[in-house]
This record gives C-alpha cells, structure tokens and sequence, in this order.
C-alpha cells in the first residue's frame, strides 16, 4: 500500500471520528419537555389495579368495564364491573356509538385480558371519541389476578 494513500486514509478517518465526536455531544439525550407530557397524560388515561380497587370498594366514583368475552366475564371478574364484550361490537372498530352501562359523568375504567391485550386501548379511543370520559387499567384482568384481589362470579 502506498505510504502516502495510507497518511491521507488516516487524516481522513480523524477527520471523521472528531466530526462525529463534536456532533453527538451536541445531540440532546432526551426532550425533557415532552417527556413530561407524555407521563402526564399517561397519568391521566391511565390506572393501575391498585386504583381500580378503590372504584370496586366504592371509595372512588367510576364505572369498571370488562371488555372481555361474556364466558370469561361470567366466571370470574372485578367486582362491580360491567361487562362490554368486544366481540359482540366488532372489537370496538365499528359504526356502533351506543354501549350500555357507560358513564359520561364519571370515569370508566377499562381492562381487557393482559398487558399485551390491546381491546381496552381500541376501547378507550372509541368510547373517548363518543364523550366518555376513559381510562385504561394497565395489565388488565391478568393485573388484578396478580394483586390476589378479590373477584366476583
């Protein structure tokens, strides 16, 4: 290899690496700003199990809505809750706008099977978009099984 090519390859590659070096100093590890309003409204749209006891025990007013199956809400379930099956409303992605037992006076808790589950999240954007005041309960039933609380049958 010519000893001059190697010289240039080398300056060049400095070049590079300072270059890059300088820029990613530069660079912002995170906007704090907006950091801050995602866990805000994470706050406000979402409960844990913890929050949605205090709603079955009365001590919080609110409507607990089990999107589950009706067979999986029929042997067990949170206490108080109502149940608004996805599969009777085409997984909350139809033309529907009515859902019995919704409140758009107080908060409706919804939770699905599991934390990887979605239903409550399609839930929570349909039931919003018609003016019910939502929140998704994070881990669903599986969360609530978890926390050994109580169930009904």
């Amino acid at each position: 290899m010519n000893k001059r090519f190697l010289q240039i390859s080398l300056i060049a590659m400095s070049v590079i690496f300072s270059t890059y070096a300088e820029n990613s100093d530069q660079q912002k590890v995170q906007d704090t700003q907006a950091a801050a309003k995602y866990f805000e409204d994470e706050l406000n749209f979402t409960a844990n199990p913890g929050s949605v006891k205090k709603v079955s025990e009365g001590k919080v007013d609110g409507v607990i809505v089990d999107l589950r199956r009706k067979k999986d809400f029929d042997k067990r379930h949170i206490p108080g809750a109502i149940n608004i099956p996805f599969d009777e409303y085409d997984g909350f992605e139809g033309n529907q706008t009515e859902f019995p037992g919704l409140s758009k006076n107080k908060t409706n808790y919804l939770y699905c099977y599991e934390l990887l589950c979605n239903l409550s999240q399609k839930a929570a954007k349909k039931f919003a978009s018609l003016g019910y005041p939502v929140k998704e309960v994070k881990g669903g039933f599986k969360a609530w099984e978890e926390h050994n609380y109580s169930v009904e049958k």
